[in-house]
C-alpha cells in the first residue's frame, strides 16, 4: 500500500518536474532544425524561476476569477497526472478519480477556466484568445472522445491501464485499422490541443494571430509561470497517454515496486524523445494553416475516429 502511495506521488512529481525538460528540448531540437543553435533545453526552468520571483500585476479591471484561473489550471492538470499511465501500468490509489473521458473533461476544464480569464480583464486580445480557442475546443472535444472510442472497441474499457494491458498483451492490436486510425487522429488532437503547427504557432510573437498564448498575455509574474508551466504539463501528459497507450504500451513499472517506477522513468523519456521527434518534423516542415482551415483538420480527426469505430463493427475487433 504504501508503495503504491509513494508511486502516485512520484508520478505527479515526474510530470512536474520533467514537463519543462521536454518543452525546452523540442524548441532546442527545432532552432538545430532550422540551423540555428537555439535556446538551451533547460531555459524553460531559468524562466520559471525568474517569473516566480516576481509578482504580479493584475488589471484594475480582473476579478477573483483572472487571479483564480492558473491554481485551478494547475490543479486539473495535476489531477490528470494522477489518473493515467505515466511511469506505471498499474491503478494507483488516485487512479479512480476518472477514466480517459473523464480526464478528457479534466483537461477541458483548465482550459476553460484560462479561457474565462482572457474574459475577464477585458482585454481585447484576451477575449480574441479565448474566442479563438473555445472554437477549437467545441471542435475537438467530440473527436477526443471518439479517440478513446476506438481504443475502448479493442480493449472493452475505458480505463486508461486497461486499455495500456489490452495493447501490450497482444501487440496484434497496433496494427487494427481501429487502432491504427484512432492513433493517427489522437496525434492529430495532440497537436491541436498544445497550440503546435499546424494549428497554432508556440513561438509566435504576433499577438493578434496567438491563440493559446493570447489567452495569457494579461498574465505575469507568479501567475504566468503557473500558466505555462500548466500547457508544458499538458503537452507532457497527452504525448505521454499517446505513446504509453497508443503507441509503445511496454516498459511502464508495477504499482508495487518503487524500482520499476524509477527504471520506467527512462523509458518513457526515450519515448516522449520519438514523440517529440515527430512534433519537431511537422512543427519545422509545415505552414500554420489559415484560421477557418483548421476545422477541416480537426474534421479529419473526427473521421478517422469515427471509421476506425465504425470499422471495429465490421471486422469485430
Amino acid at each position: 500500500m504504501y508503495g503504491a502511495v509513494l508511486l502516485q506521488i512520484l508520478q505527479s512529481l515526474v510530470v512536474i518536474a520533467l514537463a519543462p525538460l521536454y518543452s525546452g528540448t523540442l524548441a532546442r531540437a527545432e532552432a538545430i532544425v532550422a540551423s540555428k543553435r537555439g535556446p538551451s533545453v533547460l531555459q524553460p526552468y531559468r524562466d520559471l524561476a525568474k517569473w516566480l520571483h516576481k509578482s504580479s500585476a493584475v488589471s484594475d479591471q480582473a476579478s477573483w476569477v483572472f487571479r483564480g484561473a492558473p491554481f485551478a489550471a494547475f490543479a486539473c492538470y495535476l489531477t490528470v497526472s494522477a489518473v493515467v499511465p505515466i511511469i506505471t501500468n498499474e491503478p494507483l490509489p488516485l487512479a479512480f478519480l476518472a477514466d480517459l473521458i473523464g480526464g478528457a473533461f479534466v483537461l477541458t476544464l483548465a482550459s476553460f477556466v484560462i479561457s474565462l480569464s482572457g474574459l475577464d480583464t477585458a482585454s481585447p486580445l484576451g477575449g480574441l484568445g479565448a474566442s479563438r480557442a473555445s472554437w477549437i475546443g467545441s471542435l475537438a472535444e467530440p473527436a477526443l472522445i471518439l479517440v478513446f472510442f476506438t481504443v475502448g472497441a479493442v480493449s472493452a474499457s475505458d480505463n486508461p491501464y486497461l486499455m495500456n494491458h489490452a495493447v501490450a498483451e497482444s501487440p496484434y492490436v497496433l496494427v487494427l485499422p481501429t487502432h491504427l486510425l484512432g492513433t493517427v487522429a489522437f496525434f492529430l488532437l495532440v497537436l491541436v490541443e498544445n497550440g503546435r503547427i499546424p494549428i497554432d504557432s508556440p513561438t509566435g510573437s504576433i499577438e493578434i494571430s496567438m491563440i493559446e498564448e493570447g489567452r495569457a498575455l494579461e498574465y505575469s509574474g507568479r501567475s504566468y509561470a503557473l500558466v505555462k508551466w500548466g500547457s508544458w504539463m499538458k503537452l507532457f501528459l497527452l504525448s505521454s497517454v499517446f505513446m504509453n497507450v497508443f503507441v509503445m504500451p511496454w516498459g511502464l513499472g508495477n504499482a508495487t515496486s518503487i524500482i520499476s517506477g524509477l527504471l520506467a522513468i527512462p523509458a518513457l523519456l526515450a519515448k516522449l524523445a520519438i514523440c517529440g521527434l515527430v512534433i519537431v518534423v511537422i512543427d519545422t516542415s509545415f505552414a500554420k494553416l489559415r484560421f477557418f482551415r483548421i476545422a477541416e483538420f480537426l474534421g479529419a480527426s473526427f473521421l478517422l475516429a469515427l471509421v476506425g469505430i465504425a470499422t471495429s463493427y465490421v471486422i469485430g475487433a
